[in-house]
C-alpha cells in the first residue's frame, strides 16, 4: 500500500498541474521483489526451535508458490501470515517468527507469484485472493495442522488476503494489521482536502470494492484488528471502522492501537505480543 499511496501523491501533483483524473489500477501497486528460498541459517540462534519445512503448492493456473512451515513442538496454533507488498519469506519470515516466539505458534508464509522464490504469473488482486485460498488449504492439510487451529494474519496488503480467506473459510481466527475499509475510501484519503475538488479517482475493476469492510459481515471467528498508533499509510481510523463494522460479539473481537507503532513495526513492540497473546486465548475457547 504504500507504494500505491505514493502513487496517488505523484498523481495529486500532476492533477494539480492541469489533469482532473486519477486512474488507479491493481497492476499498478505491485512492486515484486525476488528472492530466495528460506533456510535454517537465516532464521538466525534465536529461533532454533522451530523445525523448518519448504513447502511447494501449485495454483490452479500452473504458477509454482513456494513457501514455508517454521514448526515448533507442542504449538497448538499456527499462524498463516500474508505479508505487505515488497514482502519475500526470505525478508519477513525470519522477523514473524522472532515476534511470535514467545507464543509457541507455528508459523507458515508463502511467496507471492511473481515474488521471492515463487514462479511468475499475472498478478492482480483477484488472482492474489484466489491464490490466498489456496495457500490456506494446502496449509491446513499439513500433517498435524487443522483449519480450526490456524489464526489468519495479514500486513497491509496481506490483510486484504486475510480478511478473504477467513470469509470463506473456517479459521481459528483472523489478524487484520495496517488494514483499510476499501480500494475507493485509501485512495481519497491520500489526496490532500484542497486537491479533492478538482480530482476524479478512476478505480479498476480488479481494485474496486476490495478490502476488508466487505467481510466484516462474514468473519464470525475471533478478530483482532491490529494498527500502529503513528501508522500514516493506513491511519488508525481505517482499523476503528472495522472494528466497529464487525458483527461479531464485542468477547470475540478486540482492537489494539499500539502506542508509538508505524505501518511496519508494529510486531516488534511489546505491546502487541500481549495484545496476540490474549486472542490466541479466545481462539480455543469455543
Amino acid at each position: 500500500m504504500q507504494q500505491w499511496r505514493r502513487g496517488i501523491g505523484l498523481a495529486t501533483a500532476l492533477t494539480l498541474a492541469g489533469c482532473q483524473t486519477v486512474q488507479l489500477s491493481d497492476e499498478g501497486i505491485f512492486r515484486p521483489q525476488q528472492g530466495v528460498a528460506l533456510s535454517h541459517e537465516m532464521l538466525g540462534p534465536s529461533q532454533t526451535d522451530y523445525r523448518l519445512e519448504p513447502q511447494t503448492l501449485t495454483t490452479t493456473d500452473g504458477v509454482r508458490l513456494e513457501g514455508v512451515l517454521l514448526r515448533r513442538d507442542g504449538a497448538e496454533r499456527t499462524v498463516l501470515y500474508f505479508g505487505p507488498n515488497m514482502a519475500t519469506v526470505e525478508r519477513a519470515a525470519p522477523i514473524m517468527a522472532l515476534a511470535l516466539a514467545p507464543l509457541n505458534v507455528n508459523l507458515a508464509m508463502f511467496d507471492y507469484r511473481g515474488y521471492g522464490a515463487s514462479g511468475e504469473g499475472t498478478i492482480t488482486v483477484p488472482r492474489l485472493m484466489t491464490d490466498a485460498e489456496e495457500v490456506f488449504d494446502r496449509v491446513t492439510s499439513l500433517p498435524g495442522i487443522q483449519p480450526r487451529s490456524t489464526v489468519v494474519h495479514g500486513l497491509s496488503l496481506g490483510s486484504f488476503m486475510a480478511g478473504h480467506v477467513a470469509a470463506r473459510r473456517l479459521t481459528a481466527g483472523v489478524v487484520l494489521e495496517g488494514s483499510a475499509t476499501s480500494a475507493e475510501e485509501f485512495a481519497a484519503a491520500q489526496i490532500p482536502w484542497f486537491a479533492r475538488p478538482v480530482i476524479r479517482l478512476e478505480i479498476s475493476p480488479g481494485l474496486q470494492g476490495q478490502g476488508n469492510l466487505q467481510y466484516m459481515d462474514d468473519i464470525d471467528e475471533p478478530l483482532l484488528v491490529l494498527v500502529g498508533e503513528k501508522d500514516t499509510v493506513t491511519r488508525p481510523v481505517f482499523s476503528r471502522r472495522l472494528f466497529e463494522a464487525s458483527t461479531l460479539p464485542t468477547s470475540q473481537r478486540r482492537l489494539a492501537v499500539i502506542p508509538g507503532a508505524t505501518h511496519n513495526d508494529t510486531m516488534q513492540k511489546p505491546a502487541t505480543i500481549t495484545a496476540y497473546g490474549e486472542f490466541l486465548g479466545l481462539t480455543g475457547e469455543r
